[in-house]
């Protein structure tokens, strides 16, 4: 996602298209980008209603802001594009803060931290991360993920197959289109049921976190961070913010534990 951002600070520089947090107010309504192929952090419920922890959030942010939700989905590869176009007007997502998009996007303060695990089935014969650095297993990933630059630098010779969702990846790897998967297990666990028929092994511990999981706005408008960093400081002292961390997360680390 790296190399995207760096393209996109030349293209969008002055973030053509966005509104800024006057006309947000003004407007009555926030758009707010998720990823509705996430969960826990977006999905969609059995009344095709969509939910998860970036649902719940942006709902505070819009609370807060005292304007109405309005929820653009979009896929990991679409977050900045969406931002930068002004298609939305804050994005979630798992947004991760890196150098790199911190040079074309402003952040939020964190909302969480996060940690790779590989994901692989346990007759591919990937027993730790130092097996990725032959090159000899093919990787499976998600365009637009942090994960994406991270094994870049770290696993150079390893093979990657770059798909658009993590439902997609999966698949791929119970399909035997690939070999492993490096990803957070917190998003990447949600979907490991669907392919019941596989034994999936998760090797954790290689890797220090991730980084911190924030906000996405525009780099040019101080106002509306200024905003929506008072309303997450609001949320932290209320208890409000873990609250919906535990609603979301919590029953999947008790699952997923090791």
């Amino acid at each position: 996602m790296l190399g995207l951002c760096a393209v996109s600070g030349a293209l969008w520089s002055e973030g053509a298209g966005a509104r800024d947090s006057a006309a947000i107010r003004a407007s009555g309504h926030i758009n707010i980008g998720v990823e509705p192929g996430l969960p826990p952090l977006g999905e969609y419920d059995d009344h095709n209603e969509l939910v998860g922890y970036d649902v719940d959030i942006g709902r505070e942010v819009a609370r807060g802001m005292g304007v109405e939700p309005r929820f653009v989905t979009l896929a990991s590869s679409g977050r900045i594009p969406y931002l930068m176009a002004g298609k939305v007007d804050i994005v979630l997502g798992g947004l991760t803060r890196t150098p790199g998009r911190a040079e074309v996007i402003a952040f939020s303060r964190p909302l969480y931290s996060e940690q790779f695990a590989v994901i692989t089935p346990e007759d591919r014969g990937v027993t730790s991360f130092s097996d990725l650095e032959s090159g000899a297993h093919r990787l499976v990933e998600v365009r637009g993920s942090t994960a994406v630059a991270y094994l870049q630098q770290r696993v150079p010779e390893a093979p990657m197959l770059l798909l658009e969702s993590y439902a997609d990846a999966i698949r791929a790897l119970a399909q035997g289109r690939g070999d492993a998967m490096v990803d957070v297990i917190e998003y990447v666990g949600h979907y490991l049921p669907s392919q019941s028929q596989v034994h999936w092994r998760i090797i954790r511990g290689f890797a220090p976190p991730v980084g911190d999981d924030c906000i996405g706005m525009p780099k040019q408008d101080v106002t509306l961070r200024a905003d929506v960093n008072r309303i997450l400081v609001a949320m932290e002292h209320e208890g409000r913010l873990e609250q919906i961390y535990r609603r979301w997360f919590d029953p999947v680390a008790t699952e997923r534990a090791p």
